[in-house]
């Protein structure tokens, strides 16, 4: 058995929603016990729930605080997903944003197995809204 669309779409959902709340162990709690994440591309692999809580810790450290808003964009093809989203750090209280396509594979039961963020941070930019 595998996780459906629907699933990978709710779990989509649940990783931005965690992420702009600011919810770690929920955020946490999406990965797979073996899951890993390179965010960005480019970078070393975190593997297994500890180092993806230790992205987290990295990841929010600097931000006052971060929202993920998806973008129109979300495809889901067996057990993976790609999708856009705009990622809106918040620094010294003014909001900044930046494109982001981000690519994750999925379980039976539809925890993330893998997650591969594509973005470059020269491209962030004042947001307008």
């Amino acid at each position: 058995m595998t996780a459906d669309a629907d699933t990978i779409r709710a779990a989509v959902d649940a990783y931005c929603t965690a992420f702009t709340k600011g919810d770690r162990d929920a955020y946490v709690g999406l990965f797979a016990e073996d899951a890993w994440i390179e965010d960005p591309v480019g970078t070393e692999r975190r593997e297994g729930l500890d180092a993806i809580g230790d992205f987290w810790d990295e990841a929010h450290a600097i931000p006052d605080s971060i929202e993920l808003r998806l973008g129109e964009l979300r495809i889901v093809i067996g057990q993976e997903a790609a999708f856009t989203l705009e990622s809106r750090p918040n620094l010294g209280g003014e909001t900044y944003r930046f494109d982001v396509i981000d690519h994750m594979s999925f379980d039976a039961e539809g925890k993330i197995t893998s997650y591969r963020a594509f973005y470059d941070v020269a491209t962030m930019r004042p947001a307008r809204d």
